[in-house]
């Protein structure tokens, strides 16, 4: 049986799905650097208060912010 699937038992195929697909693409987003909209989103809800910035402010304050750290080089 390969892996991944249930066989008659359960009678439904588990792989990429849901869950599994948005934790995914968030480790690749986390992996290569790009802004997680919806994340911030989570934070927001977590934290009990409105977002205060649309996708397009978030994105753009994510790579403004991101080139004033320190570099070694």
């Amino acid at each position: 049986m390969r892996r991944g699937t249930e066989g008659a038992e359960g009678g439904r195929a588990v792989g990429w799905t849901g869950g599994r697909w948005r934790r995914f693409v968030r480790v690749l987003r986390r992996v290569v650097g790009a802004p997680d909209y919806d994340l911030y989103l989570e934070h927001c809800r977590a934290a009990g208060h409105a977002p205060r910035l649309g996708e397009r402010e978030y994105v753009a304050e994510f790579f403004e912010a991101k080139g004033k750290g320190v570099r070694c080089c």
